[in-house]
């Protein structure tokens, strides 16, 4: 009994420290961010010289969001000769009938668009990217997700930083949010890509760390996407990927924060699951992929950020462990509470780190103050995803590729608040599922035992309370979801 003791214990203390540096960084991140300048244009092109661009707008069933999109990428202020738009349809539903009738009419108005489509979705987004630079593109890419309301100024904002600087591999600019005020949970987690785009990103930026590509909203060198080995269905997350590969490669890739363009944030839990669960996969497997070569071709603070970056869907796995191996210690009379105690005020400091971060970036977003209290609602609805999180992460580590399930969009915006919404595709309850009700179980182990010790504990319940009901709300809208889509 002493050596699963010594053996639990261990793993529990090995677990914390792992977690650790994790909200340390980002606040490390957030005060590195500050008085941040987007990079200066070095040269422009003339009017005359300006290089002719492709637009690849990758579609898979998007009927809510296609027409929109279409009509606002024909918005685009460059020149309509040298702007060429790509549609990358592989849809097997009503939007290649929208598509068709949008293009028709654009073309008549002299845009040149082309429809690609393929016989299968082989490769998912990176296998239909990766066809349409097989069709004959121009030097430099853009590209859009289906969903996105793009910036008219963007081309004219991005390409001049290409001008002679043949090591500008890509320009990468923000997310906006086209919903923000759509409904309280769209509010709470849009802190969560805020905190991405305006503490993350910049931070590693000014670190001289690699950065992502985040598959929309940014423009290439195709020549940079082809000598790094171009787009691979190996990941689901193929922007990680290529980004990557392109910058052990020599490039780099430019970040503007104020350059903007609008899109949709996951409006329901069903949504989060969706995208969090392909990200968490994705990451896992670019770890899997490229850790390898990344450290073998970086250096001293790149390093270490390249390595919290590639790992970061590992914190729900930790998680996990520790909170699971903390209620079983609960249950060993030799077991003493101080370590607890330690550990609490450790975990306590971290959590107050990230709260930081998070609060500079609603600053950033130039939000309301008051709005810091939607961290907390953005921490809760998080934290009941940790299973599928820490599971999807697990997944990825021992399988590549995987099928590319797309966040659905619903074209929705804060002028229609009204607007029902639903996901059409059922989503079953799995073997997920049921390790989401064991975790549960743990974690009401852990509070039972933990009252029973006294107030000495208080902290280790509130903690638990916290992941207790996160997870329930998650599980109870997993089950009315898959009752629903039944009937």
């Amino acid at each position: 009994m002493d050596y699963l003791f010594l053996f639990i214990l261990s793993v529990n203390m090995i677990s914390g420290i792992l977690l650790l540096p994790y909200p340390v960084n980002i606040l490390l991140l957030a005060i590195s961010s500050r008085k941040w300048k987007d990079p200066q244009i070095q040269e422009y092109y003339e009017d005359s010289e300006l290089p002719s661009v492709t637009v690849q707008l990758p579609v898979f069933n998007e009927s809510r969001v296609i027409q929109q999109t279409l009509s606002n990428i024909s918005r685009v202020l460059y020149p309509p000769e040298k702007l060429h738009i790509q549609i990358l349809d592989d849809s097997t539903d009503q939007t290649s009938a929208i598509i068709d009738e949008e293009v028709s009419s654009l073309q008549k108005q002299g845009f040149n668009f082309e429809i690609i489509r393929r016989n299968s979705r082989e490769g998912y987004k990176a296998g239909a990217l990766a066809n349409g630079l097989r069709h004959g593109v121009s030097e430099f890419v853009a590209i859009f997700d289906a969903d996105f309301i793009v910036n008219p100024h963007f081309l004219e904002r991005c390409i001049h930083y290409f001008k002679n600087n043949d090591r500008i591999g890509a320009v990468q600019t923000r997310w906006a949010h086209s919903n923000l005020h759509y409904s309280l949970f769209t509010r709470s987690m849009s802190i969560g890509l805020d905190g991405h785009f305006l503490v993350e990103k910049i931070g590693r930026k000014k670190r001289n760390a690699f950065i992502t590509f985040n598959g929309t909203g940014g423009i290439w060198r195709r020549s940079a996407i082809e000598e790094s080995g171009g787009w691979s269905s190996t990941t689901l997350a193929e922007d990680l990927d290529l980004a990557y590969r392109t910058q052990m490669n020599g490039y780099e890739i430019i970040y503007l924060r104020d350059v903007t363009n609008l899109q949709e944030i996951p409006p329901t839990v069903r949504c989060w699951i969706i995208q969090q669960s392909r990200w968490a996969k994705g990451f896992s497997q670019n770890f899997r992929k490229n850790f390898v070569s990344f450290w073998n071709n970086s250096q001293g603070k790149s390093r270490i950020q390249g390595t919290i970056h590639f790992t970061q869907y590992f914190v729900p796995i930790f998680i996990i462990i520790n909170t699971s191996t903390s209620s079983l210690l609960l249950y060993f009379p030799q077991f003493e509470g101080e370590m607890f105690f330690i550990f609490g005020i450790l975990f306590s400091i971290a959590a107050i780190f990230g709260v930081l971060a998070y609060l500079f970036a609603i600053l950033r977003a130039k939000r309301p103050i008051t709005n810091i209290i939607l961290i907390p609602l953005f921490l809760f609805w998080g934290a009941g995803l940790i299973v599928r999180m820490g599971l999807g992460a697990l997944n990825g580590l021992w399988r590549k590729g995987g099928e590319f399930v797309k966040t659905p969009k619903f074209g929705l915006s804060d002028n229609y608040k009204s607007k029902s919404i639903s996901i059409r595709k059922k989503i079953p309850l799995d073997k997920i599922f049921i390790a989401e009700i064991v975790y549960i179980g743990i974690i009401w182990l852990g509070i039972m035992k933990a009252l029973e010790l006294g107030v000495s504990y208080l902290s280790q319940v509130v903690f638990y309370l916290f992941l207790l009901f996160s997870m329930i709300n998650l599980v109870i809208s997993e089950i009315l979801h898959a009752i629903s889509t039944h009937k």
